[in-house]
């Protein structure tokens, strides 16, 4: 039974596709800043007992391509995610700088909402290949002037 994973009373594979995007949308997200919430999430994962399959960010959202036990509940996987990566990324000073560069004063990092869905309807080649297509030229947004509070 390739592909999943034994535990001592169970077999399972339960993957989610997870995105959370940024307050406002803001493109408050470098590459930098989205290599370590992908490490981190990795990390995270982990102490759950999942796997991070795959992750990368874009400049105002982040894709996870998460395998989780099923004592994990999706939505208290999403929760506890956004909650961590949002307070590991305030409490380095540097990376606290580029994110307050577009996100001020005391709003979240994250926006309420979420995307979640389970990778069994496509292949995890296809949805691991679309979330690794994130940072390619062809697939960036184009950002433009919006409101009178954008900053470069």
């Amino acid at each position: 039974m390739e592909g999943y994973t034994h535990s001592r009373h169970s077999v399972y594979r339960l993957v989610y596709h997870m995105v959370f995007v940024t307050k406002w949308r803001k493109p408050a997200i470098t590459e930098e800043v989205g290599d370590f919430m992908v490490a981190t999430a990795r990390r995270l994962c982990a102490g759950y007992g999942g796997e991070l399959i795959s992750g990368e960010t874009d400049r105002d959202h982040i894709h996870l391509l998460v395998s989780l036990p099923p004592s994990w509940c999706p939505t208290d996987a999403v929760r506890s995610l956004k909650t961590q990566l949002s307070k590991e990324v305030h409490a380095d000073p540097y990376y606290d700088s580029i994110i307050k560069k577009h996100i001020f004063g005391d709003a979240p990092l994250w926006s309420p909402s979420y995307f979640v869905a389970t990778a069994g309807s496509v292949s995890l080649e296809t949805v691991k290949g679309y979330i690794e297509s994130q940072r390619t030229d062809e697939h960036k947004r184009k950002y433009e002037k919006r409101s009178m509070y954008w900053k470069s």
